[in-house]
């Protein structure tokens, strides 16, 4: 599967810029750059027959030039680095030229007529993967650095890429192979070696559990972490709905006036909550009406209650709860949607004391709410003072990362990583009964096999070529 042609690609952003990057990778990256490179240091670096010995790690300056004609095409600095201390296990150059899309098209020209091929999306990450560089689990963290748009999700991602999440596989998987290990010779040499006492095995068997377990829980706020948690803001007209979502967002993005019914459509905008990126849904308020375009809005609300991941529940905070919710926390019941409880207005009713516990009686219904009890009472805010708002941020916070802060999770599996997780958790499971049950250990190996497996595919240790692409597939070109 590793490819022996030489790759280049513009590997900084396309358009205008003061610096760009041409990368070039491959057996004769150093030489292909050579043809099209003037150095002026680069005569003092060549050997008999002219070829140059540019140092690694050195960065030359120079002129980038048209074989045929002589003419320069920009002034430019070439940073050599020679196989296998790169990022891609081969020889690679970077060439960092003007920003103008005009001197990079022409470089890359220059480039692919003189012997390289066009890298396909993600190839030079794909190489170093094949090159034993990086795991896959590191492979897949550049791409969620590359698209991260919080601080927070570019830091986890860079915990990834460092390799702590294809560590702490490693780990089980090394006792795992230990145990197998043992297992076979015992099934292979029973005289010499012996079977393991079933009850060393249990203890081993607990322990990956538990750590695979704790792993795949971090698949949940990586769910959030990657795509965004949904976010859609409830209740009847006039509860601050939009005056909420304007707060949070820090513009003037709803309309906000005093008329119920203002807001007739859900608007969706991302926002930035405590690392996590969050898509608020200000939605219509509900309530009886003969206005066709609001009841189209109405419509609208309930399907934003069944595709949100999280609803906040905005009760005036001067009139409680009351019959306009009902409609709402009906749909709320029966869809069983995580819920936050929030009185709004708490400037204009500092006294509010609702408790969840009233809500829930007021309403004679069992909502899913998105927190312990404890932890979940009703947050009294103000979208006038901001007060309160800090308590939503984090409770927010809590249900995505399940009280775990995100930067103590040290990464967090993506959906391909937490399907093999789970894979490799239920051959655990077949190998616990096995133990309990007293079968053969020739059983438990096979049991032991399929969790080895999956935890090698979610390292890249055996993997298909299929996979590889599927993982590679969303890289753009130049990465």
């Amino acid at each position: 599967m590793i490819a022996n042609d030489t790759i280049a690609a513009l590997s900084s952003a396309p358009g205008l810029g003061a610096i760009a990057i041409v990368r070039v990778s491959g057996p004769d990256a150093i030489g292909i750059t050579a043809r099209i490179f003037n150095a002026k240091q680069k005569n003092l670096e060549s050997d008999s027959q002219g070829k140059w010995n540019a140092v690694s790690h050195k960065a030359y300056v120079g002129q980038i030039i048209e074989p045929a004609s002589g003419e320069a095409i920009d002034e430019v600095v070439a940073i050599v680095y020679r196989a296998p201390h790169t990022y891609t296990g081969e020889d690679l150059v970077e060439i960092n030229c003007h920003g103008s899309p005009v001197v990079t098209r022409k470089i890359t020209d220059l480039l692919l007529n003189t012997g390289c091929r066009l890298a396909q999306k993600g190839e030079f990450t794909k190489r170093a993967f094949l090159n034993g560089r990086i795991d896959l689990t590191q492979a897949e963290a550049v791409l969620d650095l590359l698209t991260s748009k919080t601080e927070r999700q570019s830091r986890l991602a860079l915990t990834a890429l460092k390799g702590a999440l294809g560590d702490e596989i490693k780990l089980v998987r090394k006792s795992l192979m230990q145990l197998m290990t043992r297992i076979t010779a015992g099934i292979d040499f029973p005289e010499e070696v012996g079977e393991l006492p079933f009850d060393d095995i249990a203890g081993i068997l607990e322990s990956s559990i538990e750590k695979l377990a704790e792993l795949d829980r971090t698949s949940r706020s990586g769910r959030y972490l990657r795509t965004g948690l949904k976010l859609a803001i409830v209740g009847r007209p006039n509860a601050g709905k939009s005056s909420l979502m304007n707060k949070l967002l820090k513009f003037e993005r709803a309309i906000v006036t005093d008329i119920p019914g203002t807001t007739r459509d859900s608007i969706e905008e991302p926002v930035d909550i405590n690392g996590l990126p969050v898509i608020l849904i200000d939605t219509a308020g509900v309530r009886d009406t003969k206005d066709t375009v609001e009841q189209i809005g109405i419509d609208r609300t309930i399907k934003a209650i069944a595709e949100a991941d999280l609803t906040l529940l905005l009760i005036d905070g001067q009139t409680g709860p009351g019959d306009d919710e009902k409609e709402i926390v009906a749909e709320l019941a029966k869809r069983q949607t995580p819920v936050l409880i929030a009185l709004s207005k708490s400037d204009l009713a500092p006294e509010a004391r609702w408790t969840r516990a009233d809500i829930q009686k007021q309403f004679g219904t069992s909502l899913h709410f998105a927190l312990a009890e404890s932890a979940d009472e009703p947050l009294k805010i103000s979208s006038t003072t901001g007060d309160g708002l800090d308590s939503l941020r984090s409770a927010i916070e809590i249900f995505a990362t399940q009280g775990s802060h995100l930067q103590e999770l040290g990464g967090s599996l993506n959906e391909r990583q937490s399907q093999l997780c789970k894979r490799a958790l239920a051959s655990l499971a077949d190998a616990q009964k096995t133990v309990r049950a007293g079968l053969p250990q020739d059983c438990l190996s096979t049991d032991l096999r399929g969790s080895l497996d999956a935890l090698d595919e979610i390292a890249g240790d055996v993997v298909t070529e299929e996979i590889i692409t599927e993982v590679f597939a969303n890289f753009c070109i130049g990465k």
